[in-house]
């Protein structure tokens, strides 16, 4: 099987604050031309947390529309209990996508984040991933969890941001040594090369609204078992995230905006997750160098 790249894509925004439907779609079709295969609405990057539950359902009805059958579509339910996210996932059971993402609620909650998981799985009408990331929610889940969890035929895939690489190498073992068919998806941008040489199906990154042909050059290497094209692909995405995010990461989600409206893709680089003013003329100048410097590689 070919490694499979998906993108955790942004959101983008009118000046109103209303979503940018032609944005989305021009960001959709550039991955599919780029040969992406799918994308992940409202995670992390997509600012899930900003947006009442009309604006979010009203982004599912249209990307489902747009998307159809050209690529993976895999939709986040999170919410702040796990019953607010079977409520969010229930109001999207018309629309026709192909997998639903739900990352356990934080530890403010007394909720059992395993527990939590499997009323999910139970409740899915369709497959579902596990998005692990611990430097969000706080939750580090113990080998026999994650195998409690990876016997659900509901759940697909973790996609694993926690940049651990000792547990990367625990769970692919203990898939192979327990027969388990849940898919691997490394969700840090930086660690993509050694995952997929290490075993991982595929990648899952944040960054993939303006770097997917970058990301799908990465995987064709890793298919290839080509260490040097893929290592070299890597490098290169790590310079992207330096210029457009900032070297300590201070323009993640506006500096990822700005550089796709400065590409034409998206009518504003507004965020609701990040203050504007952080996007500062010398950002402003930096991201703007990037895109020139990276250009054949972006596009």
């Amino acid at each position: 099987m070919s490694k499979l790249v998906i993108s955790a894509t942004v959101t983008p925004l009118l000046e109103n604050r209303k979503l940018d439907k032609e944005g989305l779609k021009n960001i959709f079709n550039r991955n599919i031309r780029h040969g992406m295969n799918g994308v992940f609405l409202f995670g992390s990057m997509g600012e899930w947390g900003s947006f009442s539950d009309a604006f979010k359902e009203e982004a599912v009805e249209f990307a489902s529309d747009v998307i159809g059958k050209r690529m993976q579509l895999l939709v986040g339910i999170n919410g702040t209990s796990v019953y607010r996210s079977l409520e969010i996932m229930d109001s999207y059971k018309k629309y026709d996508f192909d997998a639903y993402v739900f990352m356990p609620p934080a530890k403010t909650s007394a909720l059992d984040p395993v527990r939590s998981m499997l009323k999910i799985l139970d409740a899915a009408d369709r497959p579902a991933y596990l998005y692990h990331c611990p430097p969000n929610n706080g939750i580090n889940f113990t080998l026999k969890q994650f195998a409690e969890m990876m016997k659900h035929p509901n759940l697909k895939g973790i996609k694993n941001s926690s940049s651990n690489m000792w547990l990367r190498r625990e769970m692919l073992l203990m898939r192979e040594e327990q027969g388990f068919k849940t898919l691997f998806f490394e969700g840090q941008e930086w660690a993509a090369d050694e995952a997929l040489f290490a075993g991982y199906d595929g990648m899952i990154c944040g960054m993939g609204a303006l770097c997917s042909k970058m990301m799908k050059k990465l995987a064709v290497c890793a298919d290839n078992g080509d260490i040097k094209g893929a290592t070299a692909a890597q490098n290169n995405m790590i310079r992207l995230f330096h210029g457009i995010y900032g070297m300590d990461i201070e323009n993640c989600w506006n500096g990822q905006k700005y550089a796709l409206h400065k590409l034409g893709l998206i009518s504003t680089p507004l965020t609701l997750a990040q203050e504007m003013d952080s996007l500062t003329d010398m950002a402003k100048a930096r991201i703007e160098k990037c895109l020139a410097d990276m250009k054949d590689e972006l596009d």
